[in-house]
């Protein structure tokens, strides 16, 4: 069952852009899995404070995925207000096949304000979501190709009660070194506050 999961951010710049994770297969012996043996296919995202995904947006994509978000929702908060643990976001595709283009749109937020006037931007890195098979506990996989998932996300505990958790022990990526992406946000400066003071004043 040898899976080619690979992701990518576009556009590179702005503070609106989409993660699309590819799902590929080189036979239908992973589609057959998952009939025979009642597995759902998970993705978990871990997104840094400066990054957010706007769930209401995520309702728009149900014929492609469910979804259940941890941590802080508040799309208006500056960073400094967020959990610096940042937020989670598991997705169970409602649809698989060969071939399969995850897309969940995310937005940036503004970097708490620099002490240094040679900073303008700041940077985040953002892993690629994680692919795993949750299946119901009375079933028995015997594939060599998938192995047990002992280290699954803990924040949706309730969510994955009852299945049996694997990832595939096989896995192929175009760039197996490419484990994230960094995205740069700007961010104000002591000085431009001074300067709005000054402009207040006159």
């Amino acid at each position: 069952m040898l899976l080619n999961v690979s992701s990518s951010i576009e556009p590179l710049y702005g503070f609106h852009r989409t993660i699309t994770t590819s799902i590929a297969s080189e036979n239908d012996d992973w589609i057959q899995l998952l009939e025979e043996s009642q597995c759902l296919v998970r993705l978990y995202y871990k997104l840094p404070v400066l990054v957010f995904v706007d769930p209401y947006e995520l309702v728009n994509y149900q014929h492609l995925y469910t979804f259940h978000h941890h941590g802080n929702a508040n799309l208006e908060l500056p960073v400094a207000a967020m959990d610096s643990n940042g937020t989670s976001l598991l997705l169970t595709l409602t649809s698989v096949g060969p071939h399969v283009d995850v897309k969940v749109p995310i937005h940036l937020r503004y970097g708490e304000i620099s002490h240094s006037n040679s900073e303008a931007h700041r940077t985040a890195e953002i892993a690629w979501p994680h692919l795993f098979l949750s299946c119901t506990s009375s079933v028995q996989i015997l594939n060599a190709s998938l192995i047990s998932y002992d280290l699954p996300p803990g924040e949706f505990a309730s969510s994955l009660a009852g299945y049996s958790l694997y990832v595939t022990s096989e896995p192929f990526r175009a760039d197996p070194d490419a484990r994230f992406m960094a995205v740069a946000v700007p961010v104000g400066q002591f000085g431009d506050l001074a300067q709005l003071g000054g402009w207040e004043s006159e």
